[in-house]
């Protein structure tokens, strides 16, 4: 918008001039240039607008690096989580084959009952069916690492990652600064973009001034020749004055847009505050449930060990050393569910700040 520009005009005309007492007519062809002085500011607000197209798309790639590392996280610490699922489904197998080799001394012996050796046999086949569930879980699991890094990534090289460890999920760490959010930085770009429209707008309702240039045949004539031989050159001043109402109608339409930038802005604004406290609250929510799972671990574990004695004693039954299993590796898987939700979490909450 800030460079000269050069046009070449030819055609037909007619000229009458006070000066002249005949009318000029016929051909005329030329070479005009013209560069603008001040047009209302329209330039700047044009500039001001690519400028904030221009940052809207950082902040648009910003969001979608964000994005793909959340992405990656839930897919390696739902990895991680389910190659520790395995290793405890895999220990689990293993106790229950145990304990069937004991039913079945025990029912040969004439101590129990044959139904021991079913109730173990079937909690076996349970654990069997799960690691086929977690097998199954697991070939997903590779398939989406295919889908996000065009190919795989050995077990070996999933285990080297770790979970973060308990005491780096503590959401108090944490501050929101609405301002620095991507949402509500995108919102007031699209707002300040808005504006700098308004003053484009408006700038069509202020005066232009042009230097203008023309060399050519400028008069008409259908006798002579054509010959380059006349210029002109001047300072020119447009005034508008009615445009059908189209200037009047974009103004309107640029309030307008205005008006639901800054709705836009306050909704995220709001929408990013609570997200922010709801996913503190759940933090602390699954960072409570942690540590009394690790104290029902550590009592599950007693609880398993006596039932396990009482049970080679002839105390307890199957029922309850089945129960006591059950309670024992479901609160293992526990702990390593609720890490990966924490690392997920701790990922969301970062993103928004």
């Amino acid at each position: 918008g800030y460079y000269p520009t050069l046009n070449a005009v030819g055609g037909w005309g007619q000229n009458k001039t006070d000066e002249l007492g005949t009318t000029q007519k016929g051909y005329l062809g030329y070479l005009e240039g013209r560069a603008n002085l001040f047009k209302g500011f329209k330039d700047q607000s044009i500039v001001d607008q690519k400028s904030a197209d221009f940052n809207i798309g950082n902040i648009e790639l910003e969001a979608k690096k964000r994005e793909l590392r959340l992405q990656l996280t839930e897919v390696v610490s739902d990895m991680i989580y389910l190659h520790k699922a395995q290793e405890v489904l895999q220990e689990e197998l293993k106790s229950a084959k145990l304990q069937r080799q004991m039913a079945a001394k025990k029912v040969s012996a004439g101590l129990t009952g044959p139904v021991d050796n079913l109730e173990l046999d079937l909690k076996e086949n349970e654990v069997e069916i799960e690691i086929k569930q977690f097998e199954q879980l697991h070939f997903e699991n590779h398939q989406k690492l295919v889908k996000l890094f065009g190919n795989d990534v050995k077990d070996s090289d999933l285990d080297k990652v770790k979970l973060s460890g308990i005491e780096s999920y503590q959401p108090e760490k944490f501050e929101l600064k609405i301002e620095n959010n991507l949402s509500v930085k995108k919102a007031d770009l699209i707002k300040a973009k808005s504006e700098s429209e308004k003053k484009e707008i408006k700038s069509e309702f202020m005066p232009s001034v042009d230097l203008t240039y023309a060399f050519g045949r400028l008069t008409p004539s259908e006798n002579t020749p054509i010959q380059f031989n006349e210029y002109k050159y001047g300072i020119s001043l447009t005034i508008p004055l009615f445009s059908g109402f189209e200037t009047y109608y974009k103004n309107k339409a640029a309030v307008y847009q205005m008006d639901a930038a800054e709705k836009l802005k306050n909704q995220k604004t709001h929408d990013i505050d609570s997200e922010f406290k709801t996913l503190k609250n759940k933090i602390n929510e699954t960072v409570a449930l942690y540590t009394i799972n690790e104290k029902k671990l550590s009592n599950s574990q007693k609880y398993f060990d006596l039932t396990l004695a009482e049970y080679r004693r002839g105390i307890k039954n199957s029922p309850d050393l089945i129960t006591a299993t059950d309670r024992l590796f479901s609160t293992k898987k526990k702990k390593f569910e609720l890490l990966k939700e924490l690392e997920i979490l701790k990922i969301k909450l970062e993103n928004i700040l």
